[in-house]
């Protein structure tokens, strides 16, 4: 996806999946490997999710397995060098449709949890949202293609993409953006995954994006607390 940031789009109004944000390849197979060797590190660790099913509002337990990665660790500081990219570069797509409210940089300061998911032969999500209160976007990070299967569908498969190896994807999170993964046919998916929100939940406050430009956005007074690069003590 190549994107003049130095021109307005010319047009009317912005459609849903103008919203959904993908780079293709944006991290190596390397630096994936990196990432899916936590995972297989710390099975001990591995835990499953619930989520709420879009269409009835029930509870549902995960049928894949996740870890929380570990904080500092190579493949932590790696994802999160992704997302902060991934996230200035989204808001700078933004910017040109010159159509959206400014505020939103300072919307996405913070990862909720970074997660490492592993889908087996048999494994999916079914159609959801990442909505919760103070989360206002989602950022998943493919890791692998040895699979087939596992397409990423929003709106009840309406709209289906096809992940490659180090693409990765951001969007907001809210009711409307009901998506899933489909069933693994064969093989295992790897990917990491976290919303984005305005303020720290489970990680460290210190563990924060650096979001270019948020200074044009707010006042400089609001501004200091939101401007510096993660670090850990």
């Amino acid at each position: 996806m190549k994107i003049n940031m130095n021109k307005t789009r010319k047009m009317t109004v912005p459609t849903l999946t103008d919203l959904l944000f993908i780079k293709r390849g944006f991290l190596s197979k390397e630096q994936c490997d990196v990432i899916i060797n936590e995972f297989e590190s710390n099975h001990h660790k591995q835990y499953l999710e619930a989520y709420e099913d879009a269409s009835t509002q029930l509870r549902k337990e995960s049928t894949y397995t996740a870890i929380s990665s570990q904080v500092g660790s190579e493949s932590f500081n790696l994802i999160h060098s992704t997302v902060e990219k991934i996230i200035n570069q989204y808001h700078d797509y933004l910017d040109s449709f010159d159509a959206f409210h400014k505020a939103r940089r300072e919307t996405l300061m913070y990862p909720h949890n970074y997660r490492i998911l592993k889908y087996e032969e048999g494994a999916s999500i079914q159609p959801h949202s990442d909505h919760q209160i103070g989360i206002y976007g989602s950022c998943t990070i493919n890791l692998n293609d040895e699979y087939t299967g596992g397409d990423f569908c929003f709106w009840n498969g309406k709209h289906r993409l096809k992940l490659g190896q180090g693409d990765v994807i951001i969007f907001p999170a809210d009711y409307f953006w009901v998506h899933e993964v489909k069933k693994i046919m064969s093989g295992v998916r790897y990917s990491a995954n976290t919303f984005l929100g305005k303020m720290p939940e489970h990680l460290p406050r210190n563990v924060k994006f650096n979001i270019e430009n948020l200074d044009q956005d707010l006042d400089q007074d609001t501004t200091k607390s939101f401007k510096s690069h993660v670090t850990y003590s």
